[in-house]
């Protein structure tokens, strides 16, 4: 964590300032591109050169702390693995310096545990390969996304961007870099750490682990707001979705995707695909995860066949898959303990309900010949904040 974070991160429950308690940190050395990019964009040097690899964040109202472990602040609202194992290494030093403040120790929303430990296990055994993303070639991706976005239009350069449920996201990455924004990525589960890992070189790029029910950022923050295939996957997207359209200022944007009601009627096949996935997941879902494995096997050699041998064929922009990726693929579908889809109709009323206009909808926009055009069969809209 750069310090840098301290100007955007609030406490999740109170939105009260928080101050922090440094106890394990490194010097990153800034080169005359970040430099140049630092003064640029108006901002302090000073915060982009001390990483926190350890240390809390206090609120000292409340009297509540939230971990900085590993390099990730930890602003989750609940009893959670990470916070034993933070507790376990500096037991010492809680007791001795922070013996007024506690955990925050509020309850989960409902179904949120199954829903870290779903996500965490699928992307920390997704090694993040730059060739490729997902079934997709990475630049593909990258340039789809940037459609989706409508950054050609929509420029985020030097602006504040953040990104609801990033995984391992090598795209946000990109973004940062290629965009020349400022990009703060949050994911609920342990896909923080490897994106912190495999990204941190990145001075623009900040990784959080948070939640879309509290999130640990001021109103009013941001220039772009975007969210991914994420939201659907909670127990209460609408809710997310009000959630995270506080966060962008007056004027600015919010792109929110999710899994189409529509999508999945196109054809026999993925009607047949739906059964089966509406018939596995409540079964799988609640499983040990070696039970999960067991599950999963058989449909990631299916996953392997349709891919390899028949998408493959049809689009330029796929890639091959391994068992791992087929692996990841299953997880994604058949996992999760929700999956809701919704229609444009009823997303865009949501838009409204919050005040948004000037609404674009992906399934309007004329495609580009790189677009991957599964990413289109879904409902993708973009709102601008009155």
């Amino acid at each position: 964590m750069k310090l840098r974070l301290l100007d955007f991160l609030v406490c999740p429950i109170s939105k009260s300032t928080l101050e922090l308690l440094s106890w394990e940190e490194k010097q990153n050395d800034l080169n005359l591109p970040s430099l140049n990019k630092i003064n640029e964009m108006g901002l302090d040097r000073k915060s982009f050169e001390t990483e926190i690899i350890n240390g809390v964040l206090l609120n000292p109202k409340e009297k509540i702390y939230y971990p900085i472990y590993n390099g990730v602040p930890r602003m989750l609202t609940y009893q959670c693995g990470v916070f034993v194992d933070f507790y376990k290494k500096f037991q010492d030093k809680i007791e001795n310096e922070l013996s007024d403040y506690s955990l925050p120790l509020l309850h989960p929303p409902i179904g949120e545990e199954s829903v870290i430990r779903s996500f965490s296990k699928e992307w920390l055994d997704y090694n993040w390969n730059p060739e490729k993303y997902w079934k997709i070639d990475s630049e593909y991706m990258y340039r789809s996304m940037r459609f989706m976005l409508n950054l050609e239009n929509i420029p985020i350069k030097n602006m504040q961007v953040l990104e609801v449920g990033i995984g391992i996201r090598g795209i946000a990455n990109s973004i940062s870099s290629r965009e020349s924004c400022e990009l703060i990525g949050i994911d609920l589960s342990y896909a923080v750490d490897a994106a912190y890992k495999n990204f941190q070189s990145n001075l623009f790029f900040h990784i959080v682990q948070a939640s879309a029910f509290r999130l640990p950022f001021k109103e009013n923050t941001f220039d772009y707001v975007y969210s991914q295939g994420v939201l659907h996957h909670s127990s209460d997207p609408k809710q997310c979705f009000v959630n995270v359209s506080k966060l962008p200022k007056k004027g600015g944007h919010l792109y929110v995707w999710f899994y189409s009601d529509t999508s999945e009627k196109r054809n026999l096949l993925r009607k047949s695909i739906m059964i089966l996935e509406k018939s596995l997941r409540p079964i799988i879902w609640p499983l040990p995860q070696f039970l999960q494995n067991i599950f999963l096997a058989p449909l990631a050699a299916l996953y392997i066949f349709h891919q390899n041998i028949i998408e493959t064929r049809k689009d330029r922009e796929l890639i091959k898959y391994s068992y791992r990726e087929a692996l990841h693929a299953a997880r994604d579908r058949f996992t999760p303990r929700y999956a809701f889809r919704y229609s444009e109709e009823e997303v865009a009323r949501w838009y409204n309900s919050v005040d948004f206009n000037n609404l674009i909808f992906l399934s309007k926009k004329p495609t580009k010949d790189y677009f991957i055009k599964e990413l289109n069969r879904a409902t993708a809209i973009i709102g601008q904040k009155k």
